[in-house]
């Protein structure tokens, strides 16, 4: 039975969280997730979508002048211009999401998205150390990945997307943090924030793309609510748990009686969101993707890859591939609204050409533009491989399974020799450490604006992020030039 009311909780929480609090291994992984949502957007600048969105805070927002530090606004990556705050945040974060290559939380949240551009543009203007940065990211993930951690199926049940939903409330504590605003306006920050969230998954059921600009939205909507709380407006104390608040607009009540889970049965305690805080890290638990494609195929792809290579698979000798994936991953966006089949039968993000064309290739091009349907579009595979790997989808079978964890892939290759190879995944094994995905991020080197050495330079700023002063040279390094 809950105590004092939950955003009450996490407000205290996010207001006396210390650097010093923080274990070394949450540490290392908030400098992973900037060095993530970093890279990715400076790989994703120069998307059409995020150039639209450039042009859109530009037109609205821009401040006129090209400078780093502290003061009015903040700067947008890769562009040097000075604009808003939020929207540094919104044109940011639209180029972390675009490409569906963010950080990724029980596959339906995305908290690098709106975090991290808000937190740098928040901490860039206010002129926070570097420590003060990391403090303030794990504070607001900790806050999403609660929020969000039982609930998040039973979300897009009800029609809404659960990334920005449960995303605004992370943005808020993290930007409430930055701004220096003590326990019991961070509780209002929080509060408000769970009162302006709100996203519709019929873009995404429908094939429409509006779900790129959804968490940068969110974005602008929690740093808001921090600075609201700011100037001491309120929100309501049980805005989370309340008969009319947000789990009970969100999910369909306000008992954790859940639509559906991931694994387990359908019912969740509210009480769990704040139990262990400050010694049970949810951001432990995030997921990076490289791959430009839905979060669900991730672990797909490199399973495929590293079975491929182990056992030096070639396409000609397979016969038939199973796939076991979560149901949930099979029924995206929800099963109460799940995306129509391509014409080949293929569910939204077209797992079967990802495996396909891994089982062809080897890998999968993390510099690929994402497209929903790459077979058809013939962005990834001309002539002769396309047709191998048109071949190699026709043979390939996917299984939802109720049970099966998330990221959790099996596959089971069936050779025309009569030999079976079967390999599978646990669900953690994309919770990469600093040192493993910065390895991985090389592979976007070719495809940034900026140089390899200025990269280096980048990349070392980041990981002594506890030592800077500001955020400044950090900044700085994502402009070319």
């Amino acid at each position: 039975m809950i105590g004092k009311p939950l955003a009450v909780q996490l407000g205290e929480f996010v207001a006396a969280l210390r650097f010093d609090d923080l274990p070394a291994a949450v540490i290392d992984k908030a400098k992973a997730l900037v060095n993530h949502g970093v890279t990715v957007g400076m790989a994703c600048a120069s998307t059409a979508r995020a150039v639209a969105a450039r042009s859109t805070v530009l037109q609205h927002e821009g401040l006129g002048i090209q400078r780093v530090g502290a003061g009015q606004g903040a700067t947008l990556w890769v562009d040097g211009t000075r604009v808003t705050r939020v929207g540094a945040a919104f044109a940011n974060g639209v180029s972390v999401a675009v490409n569906q290559q963010c950080d990724s939380y029980h596959m339906l949240t995305h908290p690098g998205v709106l975090i991290i551009p808000a937190g740098l543009a928040t901490a860039e203007g206010e002129n926070r150390t570097g420590q003060e940065l990391l403090t303030a990211l794990v504070a607001g993930y900790e806050v999403q990945c609660r929020c969000a951690r039982d609930f998040i199926p039973s979300t897009p049940a009800r029609g809404f997307r659960a990334s920005p939903v449960y995303g605004i409330l992370g943005c808020a504590a993290t930007a409430a943090k930055l701004l220096g605003l003590d326990a019991a306006r961070t509780v209002h920050a929080i509060a408000l924030a769970a009162s302006f969230a709100g996203s519709l998954i019929e873009g995404q059921r429908t094939g429409a793309r509006d779900s790129d600009f959804a968490e940068a939205q969110a974005a602008r909507n929690g740093m808001w609510a921090a600075s609201l709380a700011q100037q001491g407006f309120t929100g309501a104390l049980t805005a989370l748990e309340g008969d009319g608040g947000f789990y009970n607009a969100f999910t369909g009540n306000n008992k954790g009686d859940l639509s559906y889970t991931f694994t387990g049965p359908p019912k969740a305690s509210l009480d769990d969101i704040v139990a262990d805080l400050g010694e049970r890290w949810e951001v432990l638990d995030v997921k990076f993707k490289i791959y430009p494609t839905p979060g669900f195929n991730q672990p797909v792809v490199w399973l495929a890859s590293e079975m491929v290579a182990q056992h030096h698979l070639a396409a000609e000798a397979i016969e038939h591939i199973t796939l076991e994936m979560n149901y949930l991953e099979t029924l995206y966006p929800s099963p109460k609204f799940p995306r129509p089949a391509a014409a080949d039968g293929s569910a939204y993000g077209s797992t079967t050409y990802m495996l396909a064309y891994t089982v062809v290739a080897g890998d999968y091009p993390v510099l690929e533009r994402y497209v929903e349907r790459p077979l058809d579009a013939g962005t990834s595979a001309q002539g002769s491989l396309a047709a191998h790997v048109a071949a190699v989808q026709r043979r390939v079978e996917v299984i939802g399974e109720v049970g099966r964890e998330c990221f959790a892939p099996r596959m089971t290759f069936t050779l025309r020799d009569g030999r079976r190879v079967i390999g599978e995944y646990h669900g953690r094994e994309l919770m990469w450490n600093f040192a493993k995905d910065a390895h991985e991020l090389r592979r976007f080197v070719p495809g940034l604006p900026i140089t390899p050495a200025q990269y280096d330079r980048l990349v070392a700023a980041i990981a002594n992020l506890e030592t800077a002063a500001s955020v400044d040279e950090l900044v700085r390094l994502t402009l070319p030039g």
